[in-house]
């Protein structure tokens, strides 16, 4: 690996442990409908099989691999060489943040408007527990400089918290708010 690839690696993780510390100091004040929860939020269990990007990933869901996209988000794009189309500055990155959270974990998968997107996948806001606290992934990816918060009406209820999340990333210069 080049060293510039490890550094962006390294940073990245200590991005992404500063955001798991923020989100966990600050939990008692959030309100119960934002990014934290301490009840399970509504929505099916499933375990995270593999991270695809920065907002979908495949999960295991009553016995059948299902691919999720992440709702209220939108992350840079890795390369495809079937389509010819080059990696966006910061896509590698954010899918790193997202496999750094969810690789193998138990989830829940709390719809919102609509079931799936036109390329069929699951449209779901998930959400992962780490020290008996529920977090919602977007938020942190977006609070991270990781991930751009993008209203999908009619699936907006997380709206809020993600742009919130977002404006405070920009604010910092984090992620690709800093180094795109």
């Amino acid at each position: 690996m080049r060293v510039e690839r490890l550094l962006a690696i390294g940073l990245l993780l200590a991005l992404a442990a500063a955001v798991a510390l923020v989100a966990w100091l600050g939990s008692e004040q959030r309100s119960p409908t934002g990014g934290t929860a301490e009840a399970a939020p509504s929505g099916d269990s499933a375990v995270v099989e593999r991270v695809i990007d920065g907002d979908t990933i495949v999960v295991e869901l009553d016995g059948r691999r299902e691919r999720v996209r992440y709702v209220g988000v939108d992350a840079p794009e890795l390369a495809n060489r079937e389509a010819g189309t080059v990696a966006e500055c910061w896509g590698e990155e954010a899918r790193d943040a997202n496999a750094g959270m969810l690789d193998g974990a138990e989830v829940r998968l709390e719809r919102d408007t609509s079931d799936r997107d036109r390329f069929g996948r699951l449209l779901r806001h998930v959400w992962v527990a780490r020290s008996g606290q529920w977090h919602l992934v977007a938020e942190e990816l977006a609070a991270a400089g990781a991930v751009e918060a993008r209203s999908y009406p009619p699936d907006t209820r997380r709206d809020d918290e993600l742009e919130r999340a977002e404006g405070a990333a920009r604010r910092a210069g984090l992620g690709l708010w800093g180094g795109c």
